[in-house]
């Protein structure tokens, strides 16, 4: 049995103070399980700092695998069609840009000729992209973490040097038809980039990988943290979370755990909440957990 006097005084009265509020209504059964997490939460600063954010994951964990997909939330599998357009549609994007930018050099399109098919296959390049989007974080490019939302920044700023290529031509693009189309194309092209964009990095935010696709939620509904099913679920990654806890402390600090379920075990006791063989009983269920200690 370990030592009681390893608790500090301040731990030793937030034990007491936390075993005051349990309700007096709790069976003996609910009363032992609710020691250790007692014991953790106030004979361990930094787990009791910790507790907040892993107790949110954990019931965000359990309520992801308990409640069913609506059909908009679930994650779609796309085709491999679909992914090739993807593909298609990237170099399309890379191209268009492309088409004037060698032209500088002397190896393709001058501006005035190149300005219109680089336009054209900017906003084919767009229209791709927008199609693409509601289902592209259920593409395995995005899974891969090539297809995200930086991806359209990229795309806008190499666009917009071709819009800036074309322009630095101005007083000649006049005379030509074809070239002003071609501009005008490049810049509303790369404006909807930019748009696009803003709603791919809230698409990102909204589905992340590790949800599959799904829209995290930030709380847990009444009715299915009322569950039996979420209760144990929550249980259960407590545990986990607990043996986590006892696995990276110090010798000190699981001694320190250990006093600390005992005393609340004791308190229990002295207030009339478990008999003398529920005590020892809970000794017992005490000792038995020393193996992940």
């Amino acid at each position: 049995m370990s030592d009681p006097n390893v608790l500090t005084p301040e731990a030793k009265a937030a034990v007491a103070a936390a075993v005051a509020v349990l309700p007096e209504s709790l069976t003996a059964g609910e009363a032992i399980a609710a020691v250790p997490q007692l014991a953790v939460l106030n004979a361990h600063l930094d787990a009791a700092a910790a507790f907040p954010k892993a107790r949110l994951g954990i019931e965000m964990a359990a309520y992801g695998r308990l409640r069913p997909a609506t059909a908009d939330e679930a994650p779609t599998k796309v085709s491999r069609a679909y992914t090739w357009v993807s593909v298609i549609a990237f170099v399309l994007a890379l191209a268009a840009p492309a088409l004037i930018m060698t032209g500088r050099n002397g190896r393709a399109f001058d501006p005035l000729v190149g300005a219109l098919p680089s336009g054209i296959l900017m906003a084919v390049a767009l229209a791709l992209f927008i199609w693409l989007e509601p289902r592209r974080t259920s593409n395995p490019l995005y899974r891969g973490g090539n297809f995200g939302a930086p991806m359209f920044v990229f795309v806008a700023a190499i666009w917009a040097v071709g819009v800036f290529i074309v322009l630095g031509a101005i007083q000649d693009v006049v005379a030509y038809p074809e070239a002003i189309v071609g501009l005008v194309l490049q810049f509303v092209s790369t404006v909807g980039s930019v748009i696009l964009a803003v709603a791919a990095f809230r698409h990102d935010r909204e589905r992340p990988m590790w949800a599959g696709g799904r829209k995290p939620r930030i709380g847990v509904p009444a009715d299915v943290a009322a569950t039996p099913e979420f209760q144990a679920a929550v249980d259960q990654g407590l545990l986990q979370w607990r043996r986590q806890v006892y696995q990276a402390s110090t010798r000190d600090e699981r001694a320190a755990l250990l006093a600390a379920e005992l005393e609340a075990i004791a308190l229990l006791h002295d207030r009339g909440s478990l008999t003398a063989e529920e005590f020892d009983s809970a000794l017992e269920r005490v000792r038995s957990r020393a193996d992940w200690r």
